[in-house]
């Protein structure tokens, strides 16, 4: 899993609060026009505007381009942006202006963004600036109508400009920052998945090894029983080499953990003939509560990208969860839907089993846990669904109420 670094989300950020920045300052500028008497020199403002656009433009090309930003490169971006704000303000009435409180949103930036050093450089830079507004002569504005009117409302704007710029950074970093801190957990969590079904293989192989033998001369001893009895007898005998070969595919899938979603390559296919086929195997191998299909029809030639036999073995895994959350209720039901909505395709798996507590809901799909008595689960099972469908841009979704069953839907694009 890709994980932004948090120096190159803090620069796409600056990046576009400096387009709502330049945008601004285009608009006061015209404003400004009509409300005062004294000439601005608008070329030199406008051109100031456009080295900061053109700016911008090039440091957005370099981000997309892959380049690695670091917290020097995000300071110099806030000290190009006070360069430019202070040369606006020189040239429309210096100290003055009341657009100098802006400073502030720098400074504020910094703050939240950068380590100690350079928030405290931003700083001083900002305080540098602005002391120079008050030593460097510029030319007094002269307003129309009412001049302190005109003041406090300049100020009112300007404070108002500042606290958007601020609160809108704030809230959108730290959105930014969270999401981030998700994908770290997500991949670390991942990783150390990794390594416990690498461990996992190597006991499966070896298990594989010394039970595929005694698996092997059962198949055959059923087969040949089988050819000797008639009747129920040979329905039974038959079972039994069912069996048999399901234990060999248990042991191959445990071969490799991960359902042969890593080694699969995804196929574009039609999701509801899938389906169908895969619960219709599923119902054929175990004896249990006879699933209840049903796809809707705008979802019947819906086709996705997926590792197929992954999506199989996934499928059959959620059929297993239901059909042992089900044991020992009176009325058995599992219920799998197949639905569309906005370019997207939801399989559903629903049951009316024992349910999940509240407390252990958001722990579903971790790797090796489960709910399951010890002995009667490995905890992989929606841990590989949930691999599966990721992998491709999809997701897995659980809705459980303790006591009267769960419904898990894997999401994933249609294409």
């Amino acid at each position: 899993m890709s994980v932004e670094s948090a120096a190159r989300i803090n620069l796409r950020w600056i990046v576009r609060l400096r387009w709502g920045a330049v945008g601004g300052q285009v608009i006061t500028i015209l404003l400004a026009s009509r409300f005062l008497d004294s000439p601005l020199p608008f070329p030199a403002m406008f051109a100031a505007c456009g080295a900061l656009a053109l700016g911008n433009v090039a440091v957005q090309v370099w981000l997309a381009r892959g380049g690695r930003p670091t917290d020097r490169a995000c300071a110099l971006n806030l000290l190009a942006d006070i360069a430019e704000l202070t040369a606006l303000l020189a040239l429309s009435g210096g100290r003055e202006n009341p657009f100098a409180v802006l400073y502030l949103v720098h400074i504020t930036i910094s703050a939240v963004i950068l380590p100690a050093r350079w928030s405290t450089f931003v700083a001083a830079c900002s305080v540098l600036a602005f002391s120079g507004l008050q030593i460097i002569p510029a030319e007094e504005l002269v307003l129309r109508g009412d001049s302190t009117l005109l003041h406090l409302r300049g100020r009112f704007i300007a404070f108002v400009v500042a606290a958007a710029f601020v609160t809108t950074f704030s809230l959108r970093m730290s959105e930014s920052l969270r999401k981030r801190g998700e994908q770290l957990d997500r991949a670390r969590s991942d990783a150390e998945a990794a390594e416990r079904l690498a461990a996992l293989g190597t006991l499966a192989a070896g298990t594989a090894h010394e039970l595929n033998t005694p698996l092997g001369t059962i198949a055959i001893l059923a087969g040949e029983l089988a050819a000797q009895l008639d009747g129920d007898r040979r329905a039974e005998a038959e079972e039994i080499r069912r069996q048999v070969q399901r234990c060999k595919e248990i042991i191959s899938n445990m071969l490799a953990p991960r359902g042969g979603a890593e080694s699969e390559e995804a196929k574009e296919f039609e999701v509801a003939p899938v389906v169908e086929a895969a619960v219709r195997r599923w119902h054929e191998g175990r004896p249990g509560p006879q699933p209840q299909l049903a796809v809707e029809p705008g979802a019947t030639r819906a086709r996705a990208c997926l590792p197929v036999r992954a999506f199989e073995q996934a499928i059959a895994n959620l059929l297993d969860n239901a059909a042992e959350a089900t044991e020992g209720r009176p009325a058995r039901e599992v219920r799998v839907s197949l639905s569309r909505s906005r370019d997207e395709l939801h399989l559903t798996v629903a049951d009316n089993g024992v349910g999940v507590p509240e407390a252990l809901l958001r722990r579903i799909g971790e790797p090796f846990f489960t709910t399951k008595e010890p002995g009667h689960g490995t905890g992989l099972g929606l841990y590989l669904a949930r691999h599966v469908v990721e992998r491709e841009g999809g997701e897995m979704r659980v809705e459980s109420t303790e006591g009267r069953g769960t419904r898990i839907t894997l999401t994933v694009p249609e294409v």
